[in-house]
């Protein structure tokens, strides 16, 4: 071996090797893992990234028996799953403009949705027909971040988007593509109708929103 080569050798084996990304259920294995992950300055996955994985493996659907294709079972991993997206953007402090630019609708409607649940908002009740201030700091925050994303999608979604023609390469992603845009077209849909019940409850919180402040910063705590 020549000096050169040895010390190309010496070189690569000094250089610090870069560790590997953590898997998404390694977070199911160790319930203090995610808290030490978002303490990093630079974790790999990213959070947004991470709310990502833990809804798509609580959405995949489960095959009986008879290998029928049956609805994401409700079980321990998976509300685990869903309790974790949540935690991760309870860290991100519900910071609606990093989530819209890191996740899709369909998953953000999954994601809050998931977060009124949690928070006991009454299912079945408008959301225009609570009222906030004699609900539980957490219920009503949550009634809130939802309604502003609702609002907020809302606008976005009359921007044109700019059309990517898809290459022989991406052709057998079509499919999945054209799924989620009907997805998110019936989630606007819905959002839509609900338009005007949803800028009513963000009117009437305006005084609210100062004394929530507190448990929006706090909310990992929380869940």
């Amino acid at each position: 071996m020549s000096a050169e080569a040895a010390d190309r050798v010496i070189v690569s084996g000094s250089r610090p090797s870069t560790p590997p990304q953590t898997s998404w259920f390694e977070f199911l294995l160790d319930e203090m893992l995610l808290e030490n992950h978002l303490q990093k300055s630079h974790p790999d996955p990213v959070p947004v990234q991470l709310v990502i994985q833990f809804l798509e493996q609580a959405a995949k659907p489960s095959v009986n028996e008879q290998n029928q294709v049956q609805p994401p079972a409700d079980n321990r991993r998976n509300r685990t799953l869903k309790l974790l997206a949540l935690k991760v953007a309870a860290h991100m402090k519900w910071d609606l403009d990093v989530l819209e630019k890191g996740l899709t609708i369909p998953v953000l409607n999954m994601l809050l949705n998931e977060l009124l649940c949690v928070s006991k908002v009454p299912p079945g009740v408008k959301h225009v027909d609570l009222d906030l201030s004699t609900l539980p700091p957490t219920t009503a925050m949550a009634v809130i971040i939802y309604n502003r994303w609702a609002i907020r999608t809302i606008v976005l979604s009359s921007f044109p988007e700019k059309q990517t023609k898809p290459g022989p390469h991406q052709m057998n992603m079509l499919n999945i593509v054209q799924q989620e845009k009907e997805l998110t077209e019936n989630i606007l849909s819905v959002l839509k109708e609900q338009a005007a019940d949803s800028i009513m409850v963000l009117e009437v919180t305006t005084s609210t929103l100062q004394a929530l402040h507190f448990y929006l910063l706090s909310w990992g705590s929380v869940l």
